[in-house]
């Protein structure tokens, strides 16, 4: 039974996104001006259906902003609907157009030629100004209309996986996670790479992640030996090079204090690997967010005292406040599922979960419901009319009412 209540909140999560008329709603357009820019831009929004539960408790989400988002937007929506709320948080989703301006807005430096030519990257070199925007007026804008957190993740392919490892470096304050999906490190004769153990020695990278993938080159029916495509030497490897160089010096800097994981993709060329990048990477960003095994099995062991109980929630839930960078309270349908859960064999259980059931969520019916339950379970009338009556007190409803007058009555 402890087990289908870990688990269950899968079920429901996604069973909550269809309506009569449609199996999923995904995104919302929406247009903001930029007066850095000087034009208007186009993002997506994808809110978690949990937001729309009734409750007297505020619910608000990290965000994940998406480059290129009429591209990868529906990508990150698919993996969040498969992974949340067990393995990662649930969270607002961005997408960022950049099917227009493109070169200008995702490049950190600007070139007067690449890859032979010179036309295409006459407008590059606008990265800073993109990022003026989304950090002036993009952020501030989507924290004002939507239920927000501190807690952002920038996520990019291509020009956008450079853009997005620009941003770690130079700007790392905007965000908590990044993810640079076969990233084009080789621009401007791997700029990036230049200064990198330099920079990740500094200490603003604490508590920051970064994933990055990277692509195989070849079709995958010819070479896949990542020490082989290294070494080779003509263009057609020169970025995988440059990915493979920087994830080299990251992962060697003795002194970095950026969590920092890449990996290859032999059998995904740059077209495929977005998607699997995307699963991967947020598994790795979020690994310490699941439920450990010893916090499940202190739950399961009839043995375990109330005592470990308590310790086992203050220490996954302070992990995940300091993760996350503000109060991560339990999940109220599941301090509500153990609660019942423990009522009848292990009463002293179940009133410490339903006890931190109701300090968490103070202004909500349910954990007083609950507790009276606990209460009548145990024989005592008087504490259960106690606790209905301030659940009825928050809901006005119509059950706590007859709930109340059928305990009076006894």
């Amino acid at each position: 039974m402890i087990i289908c209540i870990l688990v269950s909140t899968s079920f429901f999560y996604t069973a909550a996104q269809s309506n009569q008329n449609n199996l999923f709603q995904l995104g919302t357009k929406d247009i903001i001006y930029s007066k850095v820019l000087a034009e208007n831009r186009q993002v997506w929004i994808q809110i978690p259906e949990s937001a729309k539960a009734i409750t007297n408790h505020p619910k608000k989400y990290p965000v994940v902003y998406v480059l290129d988002g009429s591209v990868h937007f529906l990508s990150i929506c698919a993996v969040l609907n498969q992974l949340t709320p067990d393995i990662i948080p649930e969270m607002i989703v961005v997408g960022i157009e950049n099917s227009q301006h493109r070169v200008r807005d995702l490049t950190p430096t600007k070139v007067t030629e690449a890859n032979g030519a010179s036309d295409w990257v006459k407008d590059s070199g606008g990265g800073e100004r993109f990022t003026d925007f989304i950090a002036n007026e993009l952020i501030p804008y989507i924290d004002k209309k939507y239920p927000t957190t501190s807690h952002r993740i920038l996520v990019g392919h291509s020009f956008a996986g450079l853009f997005v490892v620009n941003t770690l470096l130079n700007h790392s304050e905007l965000f908590s996670n990044y993810m640079a999906i076969d990233p084009s490190l080789w621009w401007d004769n791997e700029v990036l790479n230049t200064q990198l153990a330099e920079r990740l020695s500094d200490k603003k990278y604490s508590g920051k992640s970064l994933f990055i993938s990277m692509a195989n080159p070849f079709p995958p029916d010819t070479e896949k030996d990542i020490n082989v495509l290294v070494k080779d030497a003509t263009q057609r490897t020169e970025p995988f090079r440059a990915i493979h160089r920087f994830s080299k010096i990251a992962s060697e800097i003795p002194s970095s204090t950026l969590e920092f994981a890449y990996q290859f993709y032999e059998n995904e060329n740059h077209g495929t690997v977005p998607l699997i990048s995307i699963y991967d990477g947020m598994n790795y960003l979020y690994s310490w967010y699941k439920m450990s095994g010893q916090f499940i099995d202190v739950l399961r062991n009839p043995q375990a005292s109330v005592e470990a109980v308590e310790n086992a929630f203050n220490e996954r839930y302070n992990t995940l406040s300091k993760r996350m960078g503000y109060k991560v309270h339990p999940e109220e349908d599941l301090l509500n599922n153990l609660g019942y859960a423990f009522m009848n064999n292990d009463p002293k259980k179940s009133f410490t979960v339903l006890s931190m059931l109701i300090e968490a969520y103070p202004k909500n019916a349910n954990g007083y419901d609950s507790m009276s339950d606990y209460y009548i379970s145990q024989g005592d009338i008087k504490n259960a009319i106690k606790y209905v009556r301030i659940a009825y007190t928050i809901s006005g409803s119509n059950y706590h009412k007859k709930k109340l007058e059928g305990l009076q009555k006894r």
